[in-house]
């Protein structure tokens, strides 16, 4: 009896749990629906994620480099005379032309020869600047004349205006002014010497020559130095006034050969 017993329960227990097996299958295979419908395990973390604004931002640490972004260079350029300063200094850059010359002094067809001697002559002429354009742009000059025989020395400046013709000829006249140390009023310690009436004078030059490799020059040289009589002397002369004013205007010239040497 209890065999019969046993058997009957094991009998309905086979019947159960093939009855669960039919309902989880469907034509004899698994039913993967009810599997696929359930939520992935850690899909519940999209539903609590931080907000940006409260995420701590990342220190670096004391060895690493910071990345910063290129910027740029927004100063303004260098202005272009500051560029002209720090450019190397060249005679070329000061000076136009340099003037060596013999001269036979006090030796022209507008004076009397009354004084002795040679000059050597040098003369130094700039660049012409742009202030000086509206007057066909002269070149300053300064120089020196100095007499051999210890009669009249001077110096001068002015302004130099040259023309090219002919190829490589050349004419120039200049016009300036001097100071020289020579005699105002008659002689000098029993030596004949010009009287020039002022310590400062007018002076004119004129010169005519040929250029040659470009930087090389000879001339003919031709000056004039006077005060255009304005220059007087009150004196005596024998009158019942007994003084009158006397013009010294002699006038100075010298003439000779000069050789250039253009930077």
């Amino acid at each position: 009896m209890l065999k019969t017993v046993h058997l009957l329960l094991a009998l309905t227990g086979l019947m159960y749990v093939t009855d669960a097996a039919k309902g989880q299958t469907w034509g004899g295979l698994y039913d993967m629906n009810q599997v696929l419908k359930e939520p992935h395990p850690f899909d519940h973390a999209t539903a609590n994620q931080i907000p940006a604004s409260r995420i701590a931002p990342r220190i670096p640490s004391p060895n690493q480099k910071l990345l910063l972004p290129a910027t740029t260079n927004t100063s303004s350029p260098t202005p272009k005379f500051e560029k002209d300063l720090e450019k190397e200094w060249k005679w070329g850059n000061m000076f136009s032309e340099i003037r060596l010359g013999a001269l036979l002094h006090d030796y022209g067809p507008f004076s009397s020869n009354e004084e002795d001697g040679f000059d050597g002559n040098i003369e130094m002429l700039f660049l012409s600047p742009k202030a000086l354009s509206f007057i066909s742009s002269p070149r300053p000059h300064i120089g020196i004349s100095y007499n051999s025989t210890g009669d009249t020395s001077y110096a001068y400046g002015g302004l130099y205006w040259e023309w090219s013709f002919w190829d490589e000829w050349f004419a120039g006249f200049s016009l300036g002014g001097m100071v020289h140390d020579g005699h105002l009023f008659g002689d000098k310690d029993g030596k004949k010497r010009k009287s020039l009436g002022c310590r400062m004078l007018f002076r004119e030059a004129v010169n005519f020559g040929y250029r040659f490799k470009k930087h090389h020059a000879i001339m003919m040289h031709l000056n004039h130095s006077s005060n255009a009589s304005l220059c007087k002397k009150n004196t005596r002369d024998g009158t019942a006034e007994g003084r009158h004013n006397v013009v010294l205007n002699e006038g100075l010239e010298s003439l000779g050969v000069r050789y250039g040497y253009m930077f």
